[in-house]
């Protein structure tokens, strides 16, 4: 969390301190939990809600208290309770019609009371929706525009069951071959050895294959 207050000064002529909202919590303070604001029936400013200014309140006497104990600011502080006893609040100036929110900027102590000095502002313009552009396309009586041929070599379509058919004759074609080459492979060894090679599982299983083909 972000420190909430500068340092106290003590002013002599008042005999109180003055704690300033820092700039980066005034700014959070402006936008996120700013104070509606309301004519009275005498036409005076005063808080629209009076729970949404507790809450402010007491948010800011926690931030007080904690700040104050961390920094030794002062040498004793009454309770959060007593604290909120003791506050009153004050503009900074008159708000303008337009002025419809405030928010604390700058607090002053004495032994007595804790009061909360609220700086009006106008609240932030409404978040505007993105209009949406349609695409629209012109009617064209004009012949169709030349299209630039392109680079590439062209791109031949082929029937999935021709590729398919293919394949397969490839396939029966390598096996053929293979068949062929060990057949001429036995021979020789028949002429070198004067006898058959031994069946191998694979020949068995080419063979029931080819059998099974049949």
């Amino acid at each position: 969390m972000p420190t909430v207050f500068t340092a106290p000064e003590w002013m002599s002529n008042e005999s109180q301190y003055k704690l300033t909202v820092t700039e980066d919590y005034a700014k959070s303070l402006a936008a996120n939990t700013s104070v509606n604001l309301k004519k009275d029936a005498w036409g005076s400013y005063t808080f629209s809600n009076q729970d949404e200014l507790l809450e402010v309140t007491s948010a800011l006497l926690h931030s007080l208290l904690k700040e104050g104990s961390e920094n030794n600011w002062f040498s004793k502080l009454p309770s959060h309770e007593q604290l909120l006893k003791r506050v009153k609040h004050t503009f900074l100036s008159l708000p303008e019609p337009n002025q419809t929110l405030a928010y604390v900027s700058c607090v002053y102590m004495n032994p007595k009371v804790l009061t909360l000095q609220w700086t009006p502002v106008s609240p932030p313009p409404p978040a505007q929706a993105q209009s949406q552009q349609g695409i629209y396309f012109e009617d064209s009586e004009s012949e169709d525009a030349d299209i630039t041929e392109s680079n590439l070599p062209p791109v031949a379509l082929r029937d999935d069951r021709v590729a398919t058919q293919e394949e397969y004759l490839l396939t029966r074609l390598r096996a053929a071959k293979a068949r062929v080459e060990a057949e001429q492979i036995r021979m020789q060894y028949f002429e070198a050895t004067g006898s058959m090679p031994p069946e191998s599982d694979e020949d068995e299983d080419e063979d029931e294959d080819g059998n099974g083909s049949e």
